[in-house]
């Protein structure tokens, strides 16, 4: 007898497969499949093995590339505590003080882009966890208890995907790295994990520190923290014990 929970998994299976359309399934379909499932707009994920550790695997567009940039960049958001915690962030209206308080800087932001909803659950099953789903909404507004079901349903399906085709593709097989289960380097990211190492070695402290003070900058002086982190890569700039005597 089929219970309710292998009906949902083979019902959204199937539509991962329909975008998927006979090739390899991976990130960007299980995002897709999110997107019409739940009614979203848009749908983002990301592996996160530390704070200084988020690639983003796939976007299903601008805006949710956008936030998932802007909470790497900004160290605050739904994606970030729902990672931290592994529990589901359910954000329904993005304009409410509690959040703007929540989150003082990655509110405007996420508002900007154009994100009035953000839903950030966990990929994890059992003691794994890679990262997180993140989905969007244009208007205000929450799930319903059957939709944040099937959006648990398909985070253990980008799980158990990840975990079976986690690799690039091979040399002349979908070059896009938005396509790759387990995501490309994204644009920026590999500048910011070299230079987080840079600042390590000249401020004496670890990675977590060094990735929060480079981050730091990048917010302060206004320049995109991969921006920053090129300047750091090109030896433009050098982080000192004294901030105001950095080279620049």
């Amino acid at each position: 007898m089929t219970t309710s929970g292998e009906a949902r998994a083979a019902r959204l299976w199937m539509l991962v497969t329909e975008f998927a359309d006979g090739e390899v399934v991976a990130a960007a379909h299980v995002c897709q499949a999110a997107v019409v499932a739940v009614g979203v707009d848009g749908a983002a994920l990301s592996l996160t093995s530390r704070p200084d550790r988020r690639q983003l695997a796939h976007a299903t567009d601008a805006v949710a590339a956008v936030l998932d940039e802007q909470q790497f960049a900004l160290g605050e958001g739904p994606g970030i505590e729902a990672s931290a915690s592994s529990g589901q962030i359910l954000a329904a209206d993005m304009s409410s003080p509690a959040h703007a308080a929540r989150w003082p800087v990655f509110t405007p932001a996420a508002t900007e882009a154009g994100a009035r909803a953000i839903f950030a659950f966990p990929l994890q099953v059992g003691a794994i966890r890679l990262g997180t789903l993140t989905l969007y909404r244009a208007t205000a507004g929450g799930l319903t208890n059957e939709q944040v079901a099937d959006t648990l349903t398909l985070c253990r399906t980008a799980v158990a995907v990840m975990l079976t085709t986690g690799r690039p593709p091979p040399d002349g097989a979908g070059s896009d790295q938005r396509s790759w289960p387990l995501g490309g380097p994204g644009e920026g990211r590999i500048e910011v994990y070299q230079a987080t190492g840079m600042v390590a070695v000249q401020l004496g402290v670890d990675l977590h520190d060094a990735f929060a003070a480079l981050r730091a900058r990048a917010y302060t002086s206004g320049i995109p923290l991969a921006r920053l982190a090129r300047q750091v890569v090109d030896r433009q700039l050098r982080f000192h014990g004294d901030p105001d005597s950095d080279d620049g």
